[in-house]
């Protein structure tokens, strides 16, 4: 999908929010959670997400919330049903490699270290490398997992891609990532106000994020995006 269908994606999306659309976000909702309910319990995975969830709860939930808010956004795209699934599974396990980094890095306060930080960046590798050794997960699943810290202009990581050489779905995912992570309390700082993280957003499409997803993102109301129940911690 290329910048003209993203801006069609805006549009509809838009529309949608201008005509209502209560009962889709309901039933959109209980879609995503469906999946993510199947795909916890999905035996080759199951005993990464339940590590994840035991030794970082807190990161845990920060991607069940961007597998949620990313299942909003595939329907702005108009994804068919593999896609969406592709999307939100992607989403959920962006950074199941975090269960394997050491928790006092995570929940340091203080600036990281060059080296704590080159330790942090590893999550992506690690996440990747231990989906690949699962049968049947897709790989457009991966490319969420190892991608979702790539940036638009080239300077992120673990490859410095850049602009559309960046997975879809890795593109996707950095944009949601990084807006919970704004609105949500850290170790090292306090969450940000929804309004403030929007702006973000914008400011740094170009640069840090694909401009086309930001905007069909910020097309979505806090209501479409059902943002009281994202911020009360699901």
């Amino acid at each position: 999908m290329q910048i003209a269908e993203l801006r069609i994606a805006r549009h509809d999306a838009a529309v949608r929010t201008e005509n209502g659309g209560g009962e889709e976000v309901k039933n959109s909702r209980l879609f995503v959670e469906k999946q993510l309910l199947a795909f916890e319990e999905d035996y080759h995975i199951k005993k990464w997400v339940d590590f994840l969830r035991y030794k970082h709860p807190d990161t845990y939930m920060h991607c069940k919330r961007v597998a949620l808010l990313a299942g909003k956004l595939a329907d702005s795209f108009l994804f068919d049903l593999a896609k969406k699934d592709q999307l939100v599974k992607g989403c959920f396990l962006h950074d199941l490699g975090k269960a394997y980094i050491p928790l006092h890095i995570l929940n340091q306060k203080e600036s990281l270290s060059k080296q704590q930080w080159e330790i942090v960046k590893l999550h992506t590798s690690i996440g990747a490398e231990l989906l690949e050794s699962i049968p049947r997960i897709d790989p457009a699943v991966i490319d969420v997992i190892r991608y979702h810290h790539e940036r638009w202009d080239g300077k992120g990581y673990p490859e410095g891609l850049a602009g559309d050489n960046i997975p879809l779905f890795a593109r996707i995912c950095t944009v949601v990532d990084s807006f919970d992570t704004m609105i949500s309390d850290r170790p090292y700082r306090k969450k940000l106000p929804v309004e403030e993280a929007r702006n973000r957003l914008l400011q740094h499409g170009g640069t840090q994020f694909d401009s086309a997803i930001v905007h069909c993102f910020l097309s979505l109301t806090d209501e479409a995006l059902e943002l009281d129940q994202v911020t009360d911690r699901i």
